[in-house]
């Protein structure tokens, strides 16, 4: 069964219902079973979303393995998988960036398995602002 959780005010995701749920300093944090995700929203006063996306992309470090672009009406959004470790071992992090006008949600999708893409990119698909809230641009 999926959840739509709320990022933000006006934005949400959906997920798993098994994913748990928590605040950190603002950012909504879910995980479940090796799968992490960590999503902001930021306000872009206003700017077109294509280039509040381009500002945020600006000097982001790593070179990415692949990447992704949405377009739907009213939203659009770009991602990219970069492989990601720690002291432990090696996992995925897809970093997405999906705008409406006056607003980018920044959502981190992270997973073990390279297998796991296909859900990480419906995942950020699903990413959207809540119902009434979409502005078109």
């Amino acid at each position: 069964m999926l959840t739509r959780h709320i990022i933000g005010t006006d934005w949400s995701i959906l997920v798993d219902s098994d994913f748990a749920r928590r605040i950190d300093g603002g950012d909504v944090v879910l995980w479940h079973a090796g799968r992490t995700i960590h999503a902001s929203v930021f306000n872009t006063n206003n700017t077109e979303a294509e280039e509040a996306i381009e500002k945020m992309l600006e000097g982001r470090p790593g070179i990415p393995v692949q990447m992704f672009d949405r377009e739907e009406p009213g939203i659009c959004g770009h991602a990219y998988l970069l492989p990601e470790f720690d002291e432990n071992h090696r996992y995925w992090g897809l970093n997405t960036w999906t705008a409406s006008k006056g607003a980018v949600a920044c959502v981190t999708i992270y997973f073990q398995n390279l297998d796991d893409l296909n859900w990480a990119i419906s995942t950020w698909k699903s990413v959207r602002p809540r119902e009434g809230k979409l502005i078109l641009n």
